[in-house]
């Protein structure tokens, strides 16, 4: 059987909230997000928000114990009220 998930790395499905910024200059400024799948190379979002493709985010979170900057890899409505975005990490 051949999968047609051609990811690199393994994800974890968790659901955890997060913030996220659009600006890093401007770090109080901070959006909520849910995290629905965390790997090692990126997350798949749900916000109440669009993101683009391409727009760099910071990723903000004590829980998971990182503050980390990612690109919007992909962006879709996911219902009446979310948004569903996967996100790739820095390296």
């Amino acid at each position: 059987m051949i999968s047609s998930d051609k990811r690199r790395h393994r994800r974890d499905y968790i659901t955890s909230v997060i913030e996220y910024s659009l600006n890093p200059r401007i770090p109080d400024e901070v959006f909520d997000a849910v995290v629905a799948d965390i790997s090692e190379s990126g997350l798949c979002l749900l916000t109440t928000s669009s993101l683009s493709k391409g727009q760099e985010i910071v990723i903000k979170n004590d829980t998971l114990a990182f503050d980390k900057k990612a690109i919007v890899r992909w962006s879709e409505k996911y219902n009446d009220f979310y948004y569903k975005a996967g996100v790739e990490f820095f390296h």
